[in-house]
């Protein structure tokens, strides 16, 4: 475990069967606590810190990183949040978090859940809106070529010394 970090949330002792899947053989595995962003495992031949897991808990499938390990244990960060509840009742459905449902959890404020994705919906604001100046351009700029070209066409019968109609 990483001596000196305060935990960022609680965790749920638990004590799930589970089987895990890495670079090596499918093995048995044992959960021994759970929190929203990881867990604490245990199995005979830990993988390696880095390596990337899948975790068949019940019905879920769980991804994530190896974040350490030991001689039998090891901590897993899951690539999505999930929720411990669910998975330690074994629910068929998904235990996965939304992003938006967790943000909203934590705040308590359906505005902060639909703003926390601002900054990405600001630049798709900006880029639409970029494309829709270059669109206006681009009808202007050939409105002007055509009638410049039209222009061209007068002094061309000008010049040749006929008149039009």
């Amino acid at each position: 475990m990483s001596e000196g970090k305060p935990r960022v949330e609680l965790r749920t002792k638990a004590l799930i069967k589970a089987c895990l899947r890495d670079g090596g053989a499918e093995r048995e595995a044992c959960v021994l606590d759970v929190s929203t962003r990881g867990i604490l495992a245990t199995t005979a031949r830990p993988p390696t810190r880095g390596e990337f897991v899948e975790l068949m808990v019940g019905r879920q499938m769980l991804v994530g990183q190896v974040k350490w390990a030991s001689q039998r244990r090891f901590g897993i960060v899951l690539r999505e949040r999930i929720s411990v509840a669910a998975l330690i009742a074994g629910d068929s459905g998904s235990v996965a978090l939304m992003h938006a449902q967790s943000a909203r959890k934590r705040s308590g404020s359906i505005f902060e859940a639909l703003t926390e994705n601002s900054r990405n919906l600001g630049q798709l604001v900006q880029f639409a809106i970029m494309v829709a100046i270059l669109g206006v351009g681009a009808y202007f700029l050939a409105d002007y070529a055509g009638s410049g070209l039209g222009s061209l066409q007068d002094a061309k019968v000008a010049m040749s010394g006929k008149e039009s109609g």
